[in-house]
């Protein structure tokens, strides 16, 4: 960390652009990041069950709000034709 403060310090002397306008923006922290990389990690985990369970191909699994997910996949017809796409909004499990 101290090396960082000096590091930051000579780049403030120096002049680099942008350097104050980053020192002065919050910084994120780190369990909120982590938050969202989990909640996308278990709607794709759901999805990804679905899809073995119906036999499908998982498109796509996004959080759409709290503690649910939307699942899209593509569903085969049973009868050799072409699959159906499906969307379902389903509780984040």
């Amino acid at each position: 960390m101290k090396k960082l403060s000096a590091l930051l310090s000579v780049l403030l002397m120096v002049g680099v652009p942008g350097v104050a306008q980053a020192l002065s923006m919050p910084s994120l922290e780190r369990p909120v990041e982590r938050s969202i990389h989990l909640v996308a990690d278990n709607c794709y985990a759901v999805g990804q069950r679905l899809a073995q369970e119906r036999g499908a191909k998982l498109l796509r699994a996004d959080a759409v709000g709290s503690g649910e997910c939307r699942v899209v996949m593509l569903v085969p017809d049973g009868e050799g034709g072409r699959p159906r796409r499906e969307e379902i909004v389903v509780p984040m499990r």
